[in-house]
């Protein structure tokens, strides 16, 4: 098959890591595979060039103005999908799914797959304006992928997510997520580097206020703990982040790691004595920092939301109720008293979500129906 993936909001530098890693399971398959930037197609090369891909952006409006423009400019390119047999839609967020959506209009032989891995809820934290036009977008995103030949899920419940909004069930494809299991395999424990870590983005859905609770109050316990952040955000929520950690008194306690991707991703993850994920969103699907995290063998804390208690159900993570803030710290306290920073629980998990897997399933979709 010739398939082309859509990333016209992404630059050519390279692609996001967790991308990468399942474009290469589908390069492997002996399928050609082009990449789409919004002004150029690139072949797919098995080492990405980098995999901070992302545009740098001060804020979320401003990020949203360049999705537009990029949008607007790569309806331009519709001829160069022609002859392509699919049209692959990582993730079903309105930038990525513009783009084929006009296309299938010209194109109709072409076969549209989207991956649709979360939804959108107007309720979660952050900035109103900005949480309504996220709700908006997605709202039309539902609308645009109605067109689309497979849509592929992370989970059940995703699935009757759609099937309640009138898709048909029949190309909603459970695939379910992964994590680079091949990378967690080769990285290597050094001595311990960081007391707790984090990984994901720097926004207030992913609890980055409540960490800095749990750290005020586990911090009079052990002055000198040692919180790494390991992600980016946008400026206007980095700034009022860091703006509340001095308010705090926190600024000697935590580390910005910045993004940091492939082995030496997990080899911080293996030399931290333990991974918090204490994400507050409704829309929370998976969690793939946190999966990666537990299968790697270190303690996790997490709150106790309805997706991770499906899917944790052996004690491989450190449950608390949501905003309990202060039961989280007492469970890391209770944690280091104990100096057994292993998760072997957690371990035993590795190798069950891998992008293998995944893409086996999607590329047998695909083949009964080109």
């Amino acid at each position: 098959m010739k398939i082309i993936v859509n990333l016209t909001t992404l630059t050519q530098n390279g692609i996001i890591s967790i991308w990468f890693h399942k474009f290469q399971k589908i390069y492997k398959n002996n399928h050609q595979l082009d990449i789409f930037y919004g002004n150029k197609i690139n072949k797919f090369t098995k080492t990405p060039r980098s995999t901070n891909s992302l545009p740098q952006v001060k804020s979320k409006f401003k990020f949203t103005f360049y999705c537009i423009f990029r949008n607007l400019q790569s309806l331009f390119k519709i001829k160069k999908f022609k002859n392509y047999d699919v049209f692959y839609s990582p993730s079903s967020v309105l930038d990525l799914a513009i783009l084929p959506f006009f296309t299938k209009i010209f194109y109709p032989k072409i076969i549209w797959t989207t991956v649709f891995d979360n939804i959108v809820p107007i309720t979660d934290p952050g900035n109103k304006i900005t949480r309504f036009m996220a709700w908006l977008f997605f709202q039309i995103s539902l609308i645009l992928i109605r067109r689309a030949d497979l849509i592929f899920v992370i989970s059940p419940e995703l699935r009757q997510f759609l099937i309640k909004k009138h898709f048909n069930k029949n190309k909603i494809i459970i695939t379910g997520n992964g994590i680079e299991t091949d990378l967690i395999k080769k990285s290597k424990k050094k001595k311990y580097l960081y007391d707790a870590l984090f990984i994901g983005r720097i926004n207030e859905t992913k609890g980055i206020f409540d960490m800095l609770q749990v750290l005020k109050q586990v911090k009079k316990k052990y002055p000198k703990f040692t919180l790494a952040i390991m992600g980016d955000g946008d400026e206007i929520t980095k700034n009022k982040f860091k703006k509340q950690i001095k308010l705090m008194n926190l600024e000697i306690n935590i580390k910005f790691l910045g993004y940091i991707s492939g082995v030496e991703k997990f080899n911080i993850i293996k030399s931290s004595r333990c991974f918090w994920f204490l994400s507050v969103s409704q829309s929370e699907s998976f969690g793939i920092a946190l999966m990666e995290a537990v299968s790697c063998g270190i303690p996790a804390f997490t709150y106790n939301l309805p997706v991770f208690k499906k899917i944790y159900q052996n004690q491989e993570v450190i449950f608390s109720p949501l905003h309990q803030t202060n039961i989280v710290a007492q469970k890391n306290i209770k944690l280091f008293q104990s100096k057994k920073f292993n998760n072997l629980n957690g371990q035993k998990l590795l190798g069950k979500y891998c992008w293998e897997n995944i893409v086996n399933l999607e590329i047998k979709a695909i083949e009964k129906i080109i």
